[in-house]
């Protein structure tokens, strides 16, 4: 799953800042997604990571950002989903045309809160 390593290189970017503050509690973690980037797999992958360290009892701030598309080709214009990808590639339904689209530009960390 291409998200889990986006969301561990954030994590373990946060872990590393928290780590040289002394280990604080995290309150709250705000992010910004784009609508391509699948939020259960963020939720879920931060998650995992986040068991058993500072960050385990933070909440998290998901603002989504759209990632519009018009195609090349037909016109077709839309915001481009998760849901709406096959693996990473988003297969315009107007005409076929096939576009690359990299997930890992559509995470961004926004700020951390500490106790």
């Amino acid at each position: 799953m291409h998200e889990f390593s986006i969301v561990e290189a954030l994590v373990q970017r946060i872990l590393s800042e928290v780590r040289k503050q002394g280990d604080p509690r995290v309150d709250a973690i705000h992010f910004r997604r784009g609508s391509a980037f699948s939020e259960p797999a963020l939720v879920q992958a931060f998650e995992v990571l986040a068991r058993d360290t500072p960050l385990e009892k933070a909440r998290l701030e998901i603002e989504i950002l759209n990632r519009d598309f018009t195609c090349p080709r037909c016109g077709h214009s839309q915001v481009v989903q998760s849901d709406d990808l096959v693996g990473h590639m988003f297969v315009c339904p107007g005409c076929g045309y096939v576009e690359e689209i990299d997930e890992a530009h559509d995470l961004e960390l926004l700020s951390v809160r500490v106790a």
